[in-house]
C-alpha cells in the first residue's frame, strides 16, 4: 500500500472515532468553521422533518433529534450503520414528494456527477416554504475518488438551484486560504499518530489549539475568504409555482 493509502486509512480511523465522540468538527479547521456555520443555519431556519441527504457517519443526526426533529438519513451505502435508506439523492423514489420541511446536505454535491438532478430531487421533496441548508467546497483536495466531480462558486450554485425553484436566502464564504492550508497540515499531523495510544491524544490536542483554534483567529483577517474561499454554507427556499426566483444573494 502507498505511503498515500496508509494516510487515507488512517483518516478513516480518526474520522469513525472523532464522530463516534462527537467530535468530527475538532479535525480542522474547515470542519470547525462548517460545523458552526450549519450548526446556525439549522437553529435559525430548519423546521419540520428532516432528510439528512449523503448522511455518510451521521455527524449531524444527533444535534436534530436533539433539537426535536424526526431525521431521515439516506446515503448511496451504508458505511457507518447509520443510514436509514440506502439510496442516490440523484433518484430517491423512496422519499415522498413534498414531505421534508428542511433538506440537510452538507459537503455531498461535489461527489454527485449530475448535481442538477439531485437539486431537482431535493426541490421536489421539499414541502413549499421549506428548505435546504448545505455546504460545498470551492477550495478541496482531491477525495473520494474517483467520485470528486465539482468545486462550486456562489454564482454557480444560484443558478443551479434557482433552476429548480429552490431560491436562496443566505450564502456565506467558510474559512478562505489559510483555511485551506490548515486542513492539509491537520492531514499531515494527525494520520501518523492515529491509534498510537497516548500521542494520538497529544497529537489531537494540540491541532485543535494551534490549527484549528488560533489559525481560525488569523483566517479570518487574512484568509481573503471574498476571493478564495474554502467552502459555501447556504440556504435555500422552496418557492410556490407561481413564484418565479431572484437572484437576490445575502451575504
Amino acid at each position: 500500500m502507498s505511503v498515500l493509502g496508509v494516510l487515507r486509512r488512517k483518516r478513516r480511523w480518526i474520522n469513525d472515532r472523532l464522530t463516534q465522540a462527537g467530535q468530527a468538527h475538532t479535525f480542522s479547521l474547515p470542519n470547525f468553521l462548517l460545523h458552526r456555520l450549519t450548526l446556525q443555519f439549522i437553529a435559525e431556519y430548519s423546521s419540520g422533518r428532516c432528510l439528512d441527504a449523503g448522511s455518510g457517519r451521521s455527524p449531524w443526526k444527533q444535534e436534530l433529534v436533539k433539537r426535536g426533529f424526526e431525521v431521515i438519513s439516506i446515503d448511496v451505502e451504508d458505511r457507518a450503520g447509520e443510514v436509514d435508506i440506502v439510496t442516490d439523492i440523484q433518484d430517491m423514489p423512496e422519499i415522498e414528494d413534498s414531505s421534508m420541511g428542511t433538506v440537510l446536505c452538507t459537503q455531498v454535491l461535489e461527489h454527485v456527477p449530475r448535481p442538477w438532478e439531485a437539486a431537482g430531487e431535493v426541490s421536489r421533496v421539499l414541502q413549499v416554504g421549506g428548505v435546504l441548508i448545505g455546504s460545498v467546497p470551492h477550495l478541496s483536495m482531491l477525495h473520494e475518488e474517483p467520485h470528486d466531480y465539482y468545486r462550486y462558486t456562489r454564482y454557480g450554485l444560484t443558478a443551479l438551484f434557482e433552476a429548480k425553484g429552490l431560491k436562496i436566502l443566505q450564502m456565506r464564504e467558510c474559512g478562505g486560504l489559510l483555511s485551506f492550508l490548515g486542513h492539509t497540515l491537520s492531514f499531515i499531523l494527525l494520520c501518523p499518530f492515529a491509534g498510537v495510544p497516548g500521542l494520538w491524544q497529544l497529537a489531537h490536542g494540540a491541532n485543535y489549539l494551534f490549527l484549528v483554534r488560533a489559525l481560525a483567529f488569523l483566517d479570518r483577517f487574512l484568509g481573503a475568504s471574498r476571493v478564495f474561499p474554502c467552502n459555501y454554507v447556504f440556504v435555500a427556499e422552496k418557492q410556490s409555482l407561481e413564484t418565479s426566483p431572484d437572484t437576490g444573494v445575502e451575504t
